[in-house]
């Protein structure tokens, strides 16, 4: 899968594993937050993204083989508390700001082509 359809796809993939962690006053500030997304910010997100995406592929393998919706219902919550702790553990990132550049990117082509740029480095 190229890698800019696997960003895209992680990436919707992602808001819907981790937007739940995410408050509604972030959300609405998505539009003040686009224009403000530093060079900084980016190298923080990519850190914490590679890391959220190999827990989701993880997780993701796991729940192909599971039946029982409870047990879906907890590995997906499993997995939403160490995709969360994943982003706080990452340098320089919070949660919210996280959420908040993962929503932008959808959006935003040019954001998400520099993504993509940072996620191929």
């Amino acid at each position: 899968m190229p890698k800019a359809k696997m960003l895209t796809t992680a990436v919707t993939a992602l808001t819907l594993a981790v937007a739940p962690v995410a408050t509604l006053p972030a959300m609405a500030q998505q539009s003040n937050a686009q224009a403000e997304v530093s060079e900084a910010e980016l190298d923080a997100f990519v850190v914490a993204f590679k890391d959220v995406v190999a827990i989701e592929q993880d997780y993701g393998t796991r729940l192909k083989d599971v039946t029982d919706e409870a047990e879906k219902q907890a590995l997906i919550d499993e997995a939403q508390a160490e995709m969360t702790q994943a982003v706080e553990d990452a340098p320089d990132i919070e949660v919210d700001r996280y959420v908040e550049i993962l929503e932008i990117a959808q959006t935003d082509p040019d954001l998400q082509a520099e993504l993509t740029s940072k996620l191929q480095d």
